[in-house]
């Protein structure tokens, strides 16, 4: 079995992470091209990883789906937020597709809690479930920049989700290097 999981969840919890800060510091136009290449690199990793868990249904039963579907949602908005960024353009655009984009990993994540998805379902679910809430506040901060305390809302919910997806992507390096320690492929 390939399990790249490790490396999905941790470049999640930098895109967070660089998308809070992006909200907390809100750059202007001429700065904005200097985070396009972060977000960027976030989007296509993390889209090819995804688009091939989702063609290939790679891991363990509906496992494809709660990681797979949300991380190739995730990585286009991305991807695409980088380009824009890149070409020194507001990213309003994706900011309104992560609103509606935002709702998967919060139903995914209820969804995970509830069926005892992964090794620590109540994380994970709260990962996703602040992820989503972060997304979906992340349109009214970027629309109405004026109203800080929406961007501090949003910059905090992603902020958090960020340490906790990077927690259990690193958690899950220190576990596959030993549980994979004597895999070989056929």
């Amino acid at each position: 079995m390939i399990d790249y999981l490790a490396l999905m969840l941790v470049t999640v919890g930098i895109g967070l992470a660089l998308l809070a800060f992006y909200l907390y510091f809100q750059p202007d136009e001429t700065k904005r091209q200097t985070w396009g290449g972060g977000f960027l690199t976030v989007g296509v990793v993390q889209f090819i990883l995804a688009l091939n868990i989702v063609e290939h249904w790679i891991l363990p039963s509906s496992y494809n789906i709660a990681f797979g579907e949300p991380a190739l949602i995730f990585g286009a908005v991305f991807a695409l937020a980088g380009i824009l960024l890149l070409m020194k353009q507001d990213i309003l655009g994706p900011a309104i597709v992560g609103f509606f984009a935002g709702l998967v990993p919060i139903v995914v994540g209820i969804r995970m809690m509830n069926l005892g998805m992964t090794s620590e379902p109540t994380l994970s679910g709260t990962g996703y479930i602040l992820a989503g809430l972060g997304g979906m506040v992340t349109l009214p901060a970027i629309g109405y920049k004026n109203q800080r305390a929406i961007t501090l809302i949003a910059a905090l919910l992603l902020i958090v989700a960020a340490v906790i997806f990077c927690y259990m992507g690193y958690g899950a390096y220190w576990s596959h290097l030993a549980s994979f320690a004597k895999y070989a492929p056929k």
